[in-house]
């Protein structure tokens, strides 16, 4: 069985998975009828991330964990394409919604993943959209430390990923020049462990704070040039 299967069900009220999570109103009442169907037609031939047998007949059987984790995977076939961007960033947005709601970390921390993802995919397309990928990398910054440590607690044994926050937010600040707190973040971002070459990325800013000395530059007029 299909994931178009496992999330939509075969019936019209959702019997599959969006009304395991309780996701069926919002999934009436958010998309217009048409956008239901462009949605459902986007997922026809995505292959099942869990269990094949697993089934979808009644309220309690889930190939996802969390109600997040669903909308991130949703939000994640939509991402191709320009004109599904409001779409994906609608399904994000009930994502944190549902993970906040939660207390969910871990949920909180893959969903800010997949906004940087979608956004920065759009940069030379949406105007908004570098704003909107490093107000995404503020947010998954700022919870790093728990997700770390929460990471950790379910994956014992096994090396932190890389951190996209982290990454892009320095990147962005490198790229207009605001050096000091591109360190920060790399420092902050080494001694919580996550993988990447931070040494080799702190040693370059340094070079270039010394060459070009410090000036405070914002990257957007929304303000968003320090986490």
């Amino acid at each position: 069985m299909n994931i178009f299967s496992k999330i939509f069900g075969k019936r019209s009220q959702s019997a599959g998975q969006l009304e395991c999570f309780g996701l069926t109103g919002w999934w009436n009442s958010s998309f217009s009828a048409a956008e239901r169907d462009y949605m459902e037609a986007a997922f026809r031939t995505l292959a099942s991330p869990a269990n094949p047998q697993s089934s979808t007949r009644g309220r309690g059987s889930t190939a996802f964990e969390t109600a997040a984790s669903l909308l991130i995977a949703l939000a994640d076939q939509l991402s191709a394409k320009a004109e599904d961007r409001d779409l994906a960033s609608r399904v994000l947005a009930k994502a944190e919604q549902r993970a906040m709601a939660k207390n969910d970390t871990l949920g909180l921390h893959f969903v800010y993943d997949q906004m940087i993802r979608l956004h920065s995919h759009w940069n030379d397309t949406f105007a908004n959209a570098r704003d909107l990928a490093f107000a995404a990398c503020r947010k998954q910054v700022r919870l790093a430390f728990q997700a770390a440590k929460a990471l950790r607690q379910k994956y014992p044994g096994k090396p932190l990923p890389t951190h996209l926050g982290y990454l892009l937010a320095s990147v962005t600040l490198e790229e207009v020049e605001d050096y000091e707190p591109a360190i920060e973040l790399c420092r902050q971002a080494q001694s919580q462990g996550w993988a990447g070459d931070w040494p080799l990325r702190i040693l370059r800013l340094n070079k270039k704070l010394c060459e070009n000395g410090w000036a405070m530059k914002p990257i957007a007029p929304s303000g968003l040039a320090r986490l």
